[in-house]
């Protein structure tokens, strides 16, 4: 699956968008491939500047009203360069928060795909999810494990790179969205209502591949 955002829809269709993951297997093409950046170096987003430092595997152990969890998590520091409030996670259908411009490349040889339930920053002991404007902020994105998959040694993340749009005559801020390198069109089926329409979905520009060795 390839990162997208679904931009359009018929009237008869809501739906989520889910966070992507690229599988290496197929799920891109050569143009889609971006450059390597090592690890610890900033990569310009546009909406955000960021540097990936980090990958380790982490055990939520096992409560009375959960049971144990495993969590590969993706540590980045995050600046928001702009005038707003940002945020580090979000609804599945707003793409313009910091996780949702995250991708990991997967390989199905690995079991089943990592999923995105977290992404939180990190100051002292407070844990919170918002980016204020110009202030580096530690981030730690999570995402949790099958018992079935497999962490490789190392994982590589693209990011994906954003612009700023027009919102109208009404709304003079504007908004971020994804840069879109193309746009596909499909057909999808609600899975709460049933009904079917038409989609129109960004597949990204990715601004940067980096690769991190995974700490156990």
């Amino acid at each position: 699956m390839r990162p997208r955002a679904r931009v359009a829809a018929s009237a008869t269709l809501t739906v989520l968008v889910g966070v992507g993951v690229l599988w290496l297997s197929g799920g891109l093409r050569a143009a889609d491939t971006p450059r390597s950046v090592p690890p610890g170096r900033e990569v310009d987003q546009h909406l955000f500047r960021t540097r990936l430092v980090g990958a380790h595997v982490a055990v939520v152990k096992k409560t009375k009203f959960t049971a144990e969890r495993r969590l590969l998590v993706i540590n980045a520091w995050v600046t928001n360069p702009t005038r707003e409030t940002l945020g580090t996670s979000g609804a599945d259908s707003d793409h313009g928060v910091f996780s949702h411009g995250m991708f990991l490349h997967w390989n199905s040889r690995n079991g089943p795909l990592p999923k995105l339930v977290d992404a939180q920053a990190i100051a002292g002991n407070t844990l919170f999810r918002s980016l204020q404007p110009q202030l580096p902020t530690y981030v730690a994105v999570q995402y949790e494990l099958t018992p079935r998959t497999v962490v490789p040694d190392q994982v590589t993340v693209a990011l994906a790179s954003y612009e700023h749009a027009e919102a109208g005559i009404l709304d003079p801020r504007g908004y971020w969205e994804w840069q879109a390198r193309r746009f596909e069109k499909k057909v999808e089926t609600n899975p709460l209502t049933h009904k079917s329409g038409r989609v129109t979905e960004i597949i990204p520009v990715l601004a940067a591949n980096v690769t991190l060795p995974v700490k156990r």
